[in-house]
């Protein structure tokens, strides 16, 4: 009886890999030093002067990945002008190889057909990174026209949540039934014309479910005797990721688990994808960026955004802010009597609350950068909180005797105002640190992102609670 193979497609590239293996070094050193200014400059000249002979000659030799970063470092004029020049000659791997932001704006410059005749020569997971940056209109109308496998699997892939396993797993796997003996298994791989260029792993699975039960690396697989079953010389030690895993708990379990690649499975165990490193590492930069930019109210992208796309985006930011500092504003404004009768509280409560804003803001970085990388979580919550407490108290205790010391000398007939400062430097500071990681927490508990969120609430609590209990102390105490 004929064994009956499971249908495979050619193995993901390897972009990392692919580019360091296609030249040698010296060729790696000329490539990326002809991108210096002098290279980038003579495009910039070409493109200016309409020379388009001399500018389609010294990007002849530039490799997709080189192409990307030229493309990236002009300007949008000129960006618009190279790729409406390249036209459908681009290498289509240059495309998914470009920074989100610029990747729209060269789609942009191309049309219908061009983008067909690209997005069919790529591999499903990067066909959809591609086609998830269109509208729904246009990303409709380029699925209709793409190769019907590759359709296929482009909206199976689209149909997943984004930032989610099925989003970004490949369809393009090597696999086999594990009841399989080396001699067919070697057979299989030496006679089927449809092979990869590239795997390393073949992935097996259950004949009848076609669920995962194990996969041999080929170096393995060579070795074996030809009598051998795959099952009996496979890796049975394998973790599935769920179709639905979220990004971010897929780039932690490759990080616990030292994968360089990994099985996906649908509701019903089949294994449907394989995520590869090299898509994983494309997370985790991703993910980083997010969270640093998030922080600030900024956006990853900015560097190739218009001035325009920059202010809508982080004018929405600056206005949350705003209404932060309104409501601290409000603070100090109940307060305007003793301020008026004692000018120097308005000259030292911007110290207590500039200290509890840097103070919550160290404690957020590292709140934020645990919860990303799954070192904190329900099970150590309770030690962090008490660590950052106490850590908050020591800063003040130790900034309280200080800024004390330094009101003294500096206004020695209001003794009272040094431990007045001083006292509120203690409280802000512990309140500080118990804000920093709170705050966090309690919206990473009900599902916000806190690397975009917890900056605004932080900054609201540490300037108001500086003005308040400053103010509140002195108003106590002195009046």
């Amino acid at each position: 009886m004929k064994k009956k193979s499971i249908k495979h497609t050619p193995l993901s590239k390897r972009k990392l890999a692919k580019h360091f293996s296609k030249k040698n070094k010296k060729e790696e050193v000329q490539s990326y030093l002809g991108l210096g200014p002098k290279f980038v400059n003579s495009i910039i000249i070409g493109l200016n002067e309409n020379d388009d002979i001399h500018v389609k000659k010294i990007i002849a030799d530039l490799d997709e990945y080189d192409l990307a970063k030229l493309i990236e470092v002009l300007d949008i004029g000129h960006r618009r002008k190279l790729v409406n020049l390249i036209g459908d000659k681009i290498d289509p791997a240059v495309i998914p190889e470009l920074n989100e932001v610029v990747q729209e704006q060269v789609l942009e410059s191309l049309d219908e057909n061009q983008i067909v005749k690209i997005v069919n020569e790529l591999d499903s997971d990067d066909a959809v990174e591609v086609l998830e940056n269109l509208d729904d209109d246009e990303q409709e109308q380029i699925i209709q026209h793409l190769d019907p496998e590759l359709k296929y699997q482009v909206q199976s892939s689209l149909n997943y949540p984004e930032e989610s396993a099925g989003r970004i797993m490949s369809r393009d796997f090597v696999s086999m039934p594990d009841n399989w003996s080396v001699k067919e298994a070697k057979q299989y791989l030496l006679t089927n014309d449809e092979l990869p260029d590239e795997f390393y792993t073949v992935f097996l699975v259950d004949e009848k479910t076609l669920r995962p039960t194990g996969e041999i690396t080929l170096d393995k697989l060579l070795r074996a005797k030809a009598n051998e079953k795959l099952s009996t010389i496979m890796d049975g030690e394998i973790v599935p990721l769920d179709v639905h895993t979220d990004q971010e708990e897929v780039a932690h379990m490759f990080r616990e688990y030292g994968w360089m690649s990994a099985m996906v499975v649908d509701a019903k165990g089949r294994l449907i994808g394989v995520i590869n490193i090299d898509d994983v590492i494309e997370i985790i930069h991703e993910e980083a960026n997010e969270d640093i930019m998030g922080i600030a109210g900024a956006e990853s992208g900015d560097v190739y955004r218009s001035v325009f796309d920059i202010f809508k985006s982080r004018s929405v930011w600056l206005v949350t802010n705003l209404f932060a500092t309104i409501v601290a504003a409000s603070v100090v404004g109940g307060f305007q009597d003793i301020i008026a009768e004692l000018s120097i509280l308005a000259v030292l409560m911007p110290i207590v609350a500039s200290m509890g804003g840097t103070t919550g803001q160290q404690t957020l970085a590292v709140v934020v950068r645990s919860l990303a990388t799954k070192e904190l979580n329900s099970r150590n919550a309770l030690r962090m909180i008490g660590k950052e407490f106490m850590v908050g108290l020591c800063n003040g205790i130790l900034f309280a005797i200080m800024i004390g010391i330094a009101v003294y000398i500096w206004v020695p007939e209001q003794i009272m105002i040094s431990y007045i400062i001083a006292l509120a430097m203690l409280c802000n500071l512990t309140v500080a640190s118990l804000a920093g990681i709170l705050i966090p927490l309690t919206l990473n508990k009900l599902k916000v992102d806190p690397a975009i969120s917890s900056g605004v609430f932080l900054i609201a609590c540490t300037d108001s609670g500086g003005y308040f209990i400053f103010l509140g102390l002195a108003k106590l105490l002195l009046f």
